[in-house]
């Protein structure tokens, strides 16, 4: 058992690392380059999700992150209800709970909206010139929800960070 938690743990961390930076450096960085560099900036976008599969990668290893995860919380909890109420499983929880929520947008809500902006650039590209009004105001509304999902992303990380960072200690400080 202690080598599966010692190869889960390694699993969790190290896609979780990567999950975070990937965020982190999509919403704070590539994210408003993109906006400010529109519509030039398709050809990075298509480039960077097409060709190095950033995003792809990002998905993965948020996927693998909370997989690991989940199987650890049931071995560590074994859903005892006693687990929830210890300073430790409490913090833990709520990093899981966290982490859970931020992939589920990930997945469900980012994906379909990153796809939808390719979309409308590679219609762009095969216009062979400037977006339409009308593909502008889509393009911007879609990424003004995207900068917004990514904001609350990166609360929910931080969250999810502090929870299962400190869960060992939480017993020291309640």
């Amino acid at each position: 058992m202690a080598t599966l938690m010692t190869l889960l743990r390694i699993i969790h961390i190290f896609s979780g690392a990567l999950w975070v930076g990937g965020a982190f450096i999509n919403v704070l960085f590539l994210q408003p380059t993109f906006q400010a560099t529109a519509p030039e900036s398709q050809r990075v976008i298509q480039h960077l999700n097409g060709r190095t599969r950033f995003l792809v990668t990002v998905y993965s290893v948020a996927t693998l992150s909370v997989l690991s995860g989940l199987i650890m919380f049931a071995i560590l909890s074994e859903f005892r209800p006693e687990y929830f109420a210890t300073p430790y499983g409490t913090f833990l929880t709520i990093g899981a709970l966290a982490g859970i929520i931020v992939w589920l947008m990930v997945i469900f809500g980012m994906r379909r909206m990153v796809k939808q902006l390719g979309a409308i650039g590679a219609q762009i590209q095969a216009q062979g010139g400037p977006p339409t009004p009308e593909q502008a105001a889509e393009m911007g509304a879609i990424s003004a929800r995207l900068t917004r999902l990514g904001q609350i992303s990166l609360v929910l990380l931080a969250i999810a960070l502090f929870g299962m960072s400190t869960a060992q200690y939480a017993g020291s400080f309640f």
